[in-house]
């Protein structure tokens, strides 16, 4: 079957498939063009296979796994062009030191075997160094570069990397307590040899490359479209990132229009909130106020904790099921911390349960928590925690489905959650709102800023200004996101916005069309029961659950399902060791009635 041919393909190319799988991890992903050569094959193979099979005849969940087989041969297909591209240096799709890091933290020692491997490993890892250093060499030859401004974020995110190498490389003594002093003493002493000869040297190769010549070389202005062929890579990087076939300037148009919008219910609620100043008024006094301003890592991640409770009482009466994973906030790598403006959600794996928010906590003092309640419903619950680990826990789904991740949908299903925010009246606090409705300017504010330096001829300091005027973001983090937006991973902050509004314009079909008979668990139910997929195939896959529940409706309500109690289990995540700390378990009761609210604010057309 192609899907397990698939699935084994992943197991022998991917780290992170064969953690989650719980197999051991042998070495780490392959960066080079032969690789990538190697998977583009593979794609080819597989659309051809997929081409002699008549799709539309297939059952619902045989036509869904073949709709996502072909969006992912697809994709392969394509790395081959893609692969020059996609940067091994920039610090989120050069995310492959994070992979490596999460493997090496949760590797166990209990038997001399175990140490082997753990050398094994960082051998490996050495080599995935000398592989970054080769191609953005040969990337430079070929006359893609980092654009200059990036240039000094890169360069810092691998002296960082290599000034905590010993840290994070190094097994801590409580790591090692199971082997016999003597064989924990060699194996320290290998491990800082092999560190000193192996590891380090590859940081200092790769930070070399970004000397004069390089800097003087790379394009000043950013965005993939002023690379040769990028223009091309950014249309095939729309289609590949949201399932969509939406030009630039669509989405661009678009995202000026949702800023407009979003502005003006910003302002309605500075009027309620009796301001009479600006709005650079208003947003100057909100990031001096102490009340948004974290004291300490540690209340940050109290403060999180606290709005992700808030939501628990309302799980079930929106959702019929509900993760057996736990979740819990953990503060990044300080060292990763400058280059990442906010923090990501790590998936719960074999060995780390826990769906983990890994939180930025670098300058406190410009990090307002003034949004924390939407970041968290975006990321934890009803967000990122509930529908991946959901996916990962479908016993019923091809086990493929839980390493298929589409970020359009992934990211939409998110900001969609942290909307419900609204409809729950979680956002009853006209600060907690504007909280909301900031965030919500900030990813719909990406359409205009990503679609225009990447291929509308858009200049960094233009996108910077457009940012400046319309979201609450400070400085520090629009510098870290428009180089994000045009140096790093180009079209993927669309997929936010464009996923949010295809979930939204689902949503109310399916109430038009179901009435009265419209139920929101049954709905949440299909949108993320089958795990993600591009949002061309979720609109055909809503389409058709909502043809087969319409005959239902034209003849009798469907009578509501009692909602079970909720159990949910918080922990506060500690990183060191592995370790995890269990903050203690909240129970609440469920509630029945569902909320029949007017949302007439939100969008209602088609935009794909």
């Amino acid at each position: 079957m192609l899907a397990d041919e698939l699935l084994a393909y992943f197991e022998r190319s991917s780290a992170m498939v064969k953690l989650l799988r719980g197999k051991q991890v042998d070495a780490f992903d392959s960066i080079t063009f032969e690789a990538a050569l190697d998977g583009a094959k593979y794609g080819r193979v597989g659309l051809q296979r997929l081409d002699a099979i008549a799709l539309e005849s297939l059952p619902e969940e045989q036509w869904l796994l073949a709709s996502l087989l072909r969006h992912t041969f697809t994709t392969l297909a394509n790395g081959e062009h893609s692969y020059w591209f996609e940067s091994a240096v920039t610090p989120y799709a050069g995310g492959w030191h994070m992979a490596a890091h999460q493997i090496l933290a949760g590797h166990g020692f209990e038997t001399a075997s175990d140490v082997e491997h753990y050398q094994q490993l960082l051998d490996s890892y050495g080599t995935v160094l000398d592989q970054v250093a080769a191609k953005t060499r040969a990337q430079s030859e070929r006359g893609i570069r980092v654009a200059q401004p990036a240039i000094p974020g890169v360069v810092a995110m691998f002296h960082g990397l290599r000034a905590a190498a010993p840290g994070n490389l190094i097994p801590a003594s409580s790591r090692l307590e199971k082997l016999r002093p003597e064989q924990r003493e060699a194996f320290t002493v290998a491990i800082k040899r092999k560190l000193q000869e192996r590891i380090l040297p590859g940081y200092d190769a790769v930070i070399a490359i970004f000397g004069e010549d390089y800097v003087r070389s790379a394009p000043a202005q950013v965005g993939i479209g002023n690379l040769p062929g990028g223009r091309d890579e950014y249309l095939r990087r729309i289609v590949d990132q949201t399932g969509l076939t939406l030009t630039p300037q669509q989405i661009y148009d678009l995202g000026q229009k949702r800023v407009a919008e979003i502005d003006e219910r910003m302002r309605s609620v500075r009027e309620q909130l009796g301001f009479k100043g600006s709005r650079e008024e208003f947003y100057a006094s909100l990031r001096k106020d102490s009340r948004f301003i974290a004291k300490s890592p540690q209340d940050m991640e109290q403060r999180y904790l606290a709005y992700a409770r808030r939501m628990d009482p309302h799980l079930a009466r929106y959702f019929s099921r509900l993760p057996k994973a736990p979740y819990g906030v953990a503060r990044l790598a300080p060292a990763a911390e400058a280059a990442v403006t906010y923090g990501y959600y790590q998936p719960p794996t074999p060995a780390n349960t826990m769906g983990i928010y890994n939180y930025n906590a670098s300058q406190l003092e410009e990090r307002s928590l003034l949004s924390a309640a939407h970041l968290m419903y975006h990321e934890l619950v009803p967000g990122h925690h509930l529908h991946l680990a959901l996916q990962q826990e479908n016993s019923n789904a091809h086990p493929l489905r839980a390493f298929l991740l589409y970020g359009a949908f992934n990211e939409g299903w998110a900001e969609y959650a942290a909307s419900l925010g609204e409809e729950l009246g979680l956002y009853q606090d006209p600060y907690d709102l504007y909280g909301h409705l900031t965030m919500q300017a900030f990813l719909a504010s990406r359409l205009v800023v990503d679609t225009g330096m990447n291929y509308l001829g858009m200049s960094l300091q233009e996108a910077r200004d457009f940012m400046k005027a319309h979201t609450f973001e400070s400085d520090v983090q629009i510098d870290s996101e428009t180089l994000r937006y045009s140096t790093d991973i180009p079209a993927q902050a669309i997929g936010y916005w464009l996923g949010y509004e295809k979930f939204w314009e689902l949503r109310r079909r399916a109430e038009q069309k179901l009435g009265s008979s419209f139920d929101i668990r049954a709905f949440h139910a299909a949108a993320i029961g089958e795990g993600a997929m591009p949002l061309n195939v979720l609109e055909q896959h809503l389409d058709r659950f909502i043809s087969h529940a319409a005959p239902k409706a034209l003849t009798a309500r469907i009578s509501p399902v009692p909602a079970p109690t909720v159990t949910l289990v918080y922990r506060r995540a500690s990183m060191a060791d592995g370790q995890q700390q269990t903050s203690g378990p909240c129970r609440h009761d469920p509630l029945h009635d569902r909320a029949q609210q007017d949302r007439s604010d939100q969008p209602q057309e088609q935009i794909g």
